[in-house]
């Protein structure tokens, strides 16, 4: 799963203009990520690993989505559905049960 975060990284990296200053993978319990927006690390959930490439990049752009916008708010999702249009399918597929 790590090779195909730092893949995604790259290339949606590219794509946002943005730079993520590291990525850790850990089990959380609540949470398929979480972004520190002061030391721009991005973490992931481990338990991402039994679910779609498709989802994985979902929350990698979630993410990395934080570090031009902090807060959920209009900002937020207005560029996530310019950079990732089918962001709400991929959720919805994310939050099903495996």
């Amino acid at each position: 799963m790590e090779d195909k975060i730092i893949e995604y990284a790259m290339r949606w990296e590219s794509i946002m203009k943005v730079h993520a200053n590291g990525f850790t993978i850990r089990d959380m319990k609540t949470r398929w990520g979480s972004c520190s927006i002061h030391s721009k690390k991005i973490r992931m959930n481990l338990q991402l690993a039994v679910k779609s490439e498709e989802c994985v990049e979902y929350v990698l752009v979630h993410e990395l989505c934080h570090l031009l916008e902090p807060s959920h708010n209009q900002r937020f999702y207005d560029l996530m559905s310019h950079f990732l249009p089918d962001w709400r399918e991929r959720k919805q597929k994310l939050n099903e049960k495996v």
